[in-house]
């Protein structure tokens, strides 16, 4: 985890376990504040206890359909869309339904 930035381009890395486990449990989260990171750690956790790929990969979407309403969470949202899409790699499984922007397609 990166925890410093210095002038001449380098970085100080801190590989403590508790501090990547903190923000980098399921994924990458670069890109989202910390109080995202925690949110989508939040989610994820509760979304690995579904018993198959197909049961994360509806209960997530049914997630991601509530916060498509929050402009807010629009980062969120889209590191949520990338961790589903994991799932879906992985398990050749697609969300039985979900929404999508119909200027969209």
């Amino acid at each position: 985890m990166v925890v410093e930035k210095k002038e001449d381009g380098s970085v100080v890395i801190d590989t403590d376990a508790e501090v990547v486990n903190r923000f980098h449990r399921h994924s990458n989260t670069s890109g989202l504040t910390v109080d995202d990171k925690d949110k989508f750690n939040a989610i994820m956790d509760n979304i690995m206890e579904g018993d198959s790929n197909a049961d994360r990969i509806n209960n997530l979407q049914m997630k991601l359909d509530e916060l498509r309403i929050d402009p807010k969470a629009q980062k969120l949202a889209q590191a949520l869309r990338n961790e589903q899409a994991q799932l879906i790699r992985l398990s050749r499984e697609l969300p039985r339904v979900y929404q999508y922007d119909s200027n969209k397609l």
